[in-house]
C-alpha cells in the first residue's frame, strides 16, 4: 500500500487548476467546448482532465441533448492518495461548503479500473463517503479502536 500527499502526485496540472477555475464561474455549467474555447485548448485535452476529475468526483455533469453540461461541485483540496493495489486507490479532498451555513467536510472516494469500459480513462468511482469536520473526530477514534482491537496495530 504506498500513501501520497498532495505534493507527490502529478495529475493536478495547470490546465485541471484553470479547467476547475473556469467551471466555478459557470453557475449552470459549461460544455467541453465553452472550456475548449475560452481557455484555448484542445477538446481532447479538456475531455481527458474532465474525465479525471469526474473519477474524482470534483466535477459532475448531466446529459442535455447531446452535449455533457460539467460543473464543480465545489472548491476543493486535495490532501493524499492512498493505493490500495495496482488497480485501486483511494483518493482524499476536503472540501469547502458551496453555502454558507454548511461546514467543511473530508471527502474519501474510491477508483477502481474497469476493464471493460472503452473510455479515455478505464477507472471508474466505485464508491465515497463524505464525513462533516465536526465528525472527523469521531471517525479517528472508530479507526484507531478497529485497528487495535480487530488487527492488532499498535497505534
Amino acid at each position: 500500500m504506498v500513501i501520497k500527499t498532495g505534493r507527490e502526485v502529478d495529475y493536478d496540472t495547470a490546465n485541471t487548476m484553470r479547467i476547475l477555475k473556469a467551471l466555478e464561474s459557470y453557475p449552470r455549467g459549461a460544455t467541453i467546448n465553452d472550456l475548449a474555447e475560452e481557455l484555448n485548448l484542445n477538446r481532447h485535452t479538456v475531455t481527458k482532465i474532465l474525465d479525471r476529475l469526474l473519477i474524482e468526483k470534483r466535477v459532475n455533469y448531466e446529459e442535455r441533448g447531446p452535449a455533457k453540461v460539467f460543473w464543480s461541485v465545489g472548491s476543493s483540496r486535495f490532501v493524499g492518495r492512498i493505493d490500495q493495489g495496482k488497480w485501486d486507490t483511494l483518493w482524499l479532498n476536503v472540501f469547502k461548503p458551496l453555502y454558507p451555513g454548511e461546514e467543511e467536510f473530508l471527502r474519501i472516494n474510491q477508483t477502481k479500473h474497469d476493464f471493460l469500459i472503452r473510455a479515455s480513462s478505464k477507472f471508474r468511482s466505485v464508491g465515497a463517503v463524505a464525513i462533516k469536520r465536526s465528525n472527523l473526530i469521531n471517525l479517528i477514534r472508530i479507526l484507531r479502536d478497529v485497528a487495535r482491537k480487530e488487527f492488532n496495530l499498535q497505534i
